[in-house]
C-alpha cells in the first residue's frame, strides 16, 4: 500500500512537472530531472531540435523515488540562485547585485603553452580544469566534447569524461549546442572519484539541486566551473550556418563556433564546418560576420527557457569563465576572458599561475565583469522583468524568478523590443524547418527577413518610436497565437 501511494505521488510530481515546465516551454534540456535516481524521464531532441524531458514512458509503477521538481532549475519547488549561493560562498564572499557572490575578479589569458590558441577567447577555463587535475584535486573533468553522429543520434556534442590532460584540452571552447547530463550523472555515481563539471549557468545550477539530494554526487563533484552564456541554441543554429557553407543540414559532421581569426577583433571570430559534399568530406570556414543570423542580439534558434533566466555569470559556481568584452580587451584578437573566482583553492591556484608567469591577468571590479556582459543583463534583469509581466498578464504559468514582473520601467520602445526578440526566436524555429522541407535555405531568409527588418528599425530613434507604437499590439498577437500553437 506505502509503494502504491509513494508512486502515485511521484507520478503526480511529474505530471506537474509535464504541466508547467514542459509543456511551457521552460524545460532547457539539462537532463537533471532525468539524471535523478531510478528516473523514467528521457531526454530526447523535440521537432524544433532542443532537447527536452519526455514523459511519454512515465507510469505509477516505474518511479517510486522524488526529488523530480527540486532539481528543475525551472521548477517553483527548486532554490534560486541567491539561495543556493548563499550557503556555498556566502560566508566569505562580496555579494554584487549582478554577478552574485564573489572573492575576487579579473581579466587577462593565459600565457603557457597554447591554452589561448586552443580556447575560444583567453583559454582560462581550460587552463583551470587541466591544473585542478594535474594538481591531483580531481580525478576527472566532466565537459562538453565532439561527438561522431550517426542515423539514431545526430548530435554533434555530449558530456564526455576526461582523465587525460590531453583529453581535457580536446574539450576546450565554446559549443552553441544543446546537451544534456543525465548519463554523465549516472557515470558519476557508478564511477568513484573526485571530479568537476564544467557547463552554462542552468547547467551549474541544476548540478547544485542534484548534490543537495543525492550524497553520491555531492561527494564526488568537487568542483563546478561555470560559463557565462548569452543563450542556449537549438542543433539549428550550427546547421543554418553550415547551409551558408554549403553543407546541408543532414550532412553536417562538426563545427567549430569560434575559429580565431588572425588581425580581427574578438568579438570577430569565425567558424568552421565539416561535411559532406557531393559525398566527399569537406571542410570550409568562414567570418561569422559574413554569414546571415549570426548577430546574438537576434536571438535565432533560442530555447524559451533563456528568456526567463536571470543568471548570466553561473552564480553557483565555484569559478566562472567568461569573454572579456571590455574596450580595452576587444581588439586582441587572441582572446581576453573574464574570472569570477568564488573557492579560495582555486584563487590560490590562480594567483601561483600569475606568480609564475603562466597567467597574465589584470584584477578588475566587479562592476567591470558586469559590464563586460552588460547587453545579458539588461535582457535578462529589465527585460526579464517585462516578459514576466506579460506572462503574467495572460494568465499563464511562468517560473518564479529574482526578478520580479513590471512593464513602468521600459518605455514603449524598449517593450516592442523585447515582444520582438521572443517572436524572432520563435519565428526562427519555424521558419527554419520549412526552409529544410523545402530544400532551401533561402526559404529561411524569405521568412523571417521581415521580422529582422522590423526589429532593426526599433533601434533607429524616432522612426523606432513609430515602429514600436505600430507593432506592438500585431507583435502581442502572434506571440499570443504562438504559445496557444
Amino acid at each position: 500500500m506505502t509503494e502504491q501511494i509513494t508512486a502515485k505521488i511521484q507520478n503526480s510530481e511529474i505530471n506537474q512537472l509535464r504541466e508547467t515546465v514542459i509543456e511551457g516551454g521552460y524545460c532547457v534540456g539539462c537532463g537533471a530531472c532525468a539524471a535523478v535516481s531510478g528516473s523514467p524521464i528521457q531526454m530526447k531532441l523535440d521537432a524544433d531540435k532542443k532537447l527536452q524531458a519526455t514523459t511519454d514512458t512515465v507510469t505509477k509503477s516505474t518511479f517510486s523515488s522524488g526529488g523530480i521538481l527540486s532539481v528543475c532549475p525551472f521548477s517553483n519547488q527548486s532554490l534560486n540562485e541567491d539561495q543556493i549561493s548563499q550557503e556555498l560562498f556566502g560566508r566569505d564572499g562580496k555579494y554584487h547585485q549582478q554577478i552574485g557572490y564573489y572573492l575576487d575578479t579579473y581579466a587577462g589569458y593565459v600565457v603557457e603553452d597554447n591554452y589561448r590558441d586552443r580556447g575560444s577567447s583567453g583559454g582560462m577555463g581550460t587552463w583551470i580544469v587541466t591544473n585542478l587535475l594535474t594538481q591531483g584535486l580531481v580525478d576527472g573533468v566532466i565537459h562538453i566534447h565532439q561527438r561522431h553522429p550517426s542515423p539514431t543520434d545526430p548530435r554533434l556534442f555530449h558530456y564526455q569524461l576526461s582523465t587525460t590532460i590531453e583529453e581535457v584540452r580536446n574539450g576546450a571552447k565554446s559549443r552553441y549546442y544543446p546537451v544534456e547530463m543525465s548519463q554523465v550523472m549516472q557515470l558519476i555515481r557508478e564511477r568513484p572519484g573526485r571530479y568537476a563539471i564544467v557547463g552554462i549557468p542552468c547547467f551549474i545550477k541544476a548540478v547544485r539541486l542534484l548534490m543537495r539530494q543525492d550524497p553520491i554526487l555531492a561527494e564526488r563533484i568537487r568542483f563546478c566551473v561555470g560559463l557565462i552564456c548569452g543563450h542556449l541554441k537549438s542543433t539549428g543554429f550550427a546547421e543554418m550556418l553550415a547551409w551558408q557553407c554549403g553543407i546541408e543540414p543532414d550532412n553536417l559532421l562538426a563545427i567549430d563556433f569560434r575559429h580565431k581569426l588572425p588581425d580581427a577583433n574578438a568579438n570577430r571570430y569565425g567558424i568552421e564546418v565539416t561535411g559532406l559534399q557531393a559525398g566527399k568530406i569537406v571542410t570550409c570556414s568562414s567570418p561569422v560576420y559574413d554569414l546571415y543570423g549570426t548577430d546574438w542580439g537576434l536571438g535565432f534558434f533560442k530555447y524559451k527557457a533563456c528568456d526567463y533566466c536571470d543568471d548570466v555569470v553561473a552564480e553557483t559556481a565555484d569559478v566562472t569563465v567568461g569573454d572579456a568584452w571590455l574596450p580595452q580587451y576587444v581588439k586582441d584578437s587572441q582572446g581576453t576572458n573574464v574570472v569570477i573566482v568564488r573557492h579560495p583553492v582555486i584563487r590560490d591556484m590562480m594567483e601561483a599561475g600569475m606568480s609564475a608567469g603562466k597567467l597574465q591577468m589584470d584584477r578588475i571590479s566587479a562592476d567591470e565583469v558586469a559590464k563586460s556582459q552588460k547587453s545579458g543583463f539588461q535582457h535578462r534583469r529589465e527585460g526579464l522583468a517585462y516578459r514576466l509581466y506579460l506572462t503574467q498578464q495572460a494568465g499563464e504559468w511562468y517560473p518564479q524568478k529574482r526578478v520580479k514582473p513590471n512593464a513602468s520601467h521600459l518605455n514603449q520602445n524598449l517593450q516592442a523590443r523585447q515582444i520582438m526578440r521572443v517572436a524572432l526566436a520563435a519565428a526562427s524555429h519555424i521558419a527554419f524547418k520549412n526552409a529544410v522541407k523545402a530544400g532551401e535555405f533561402s526559404v529561411f531568409k524569405q521568412q523571417i527577413d521581415p521580422l529582422v527588418r522590423k526589429y532593426k528599425q526599433l533601434y533607429q530613434g524616432s522612426l523606432g518610436k513609430r515602429i514600436a507604437r505600430r507593432i506592438k499590439n500585431i507583435l502581442l498577437n502572434f506571440l499570443g497565437n504562438f504559445n496557444r500553437g
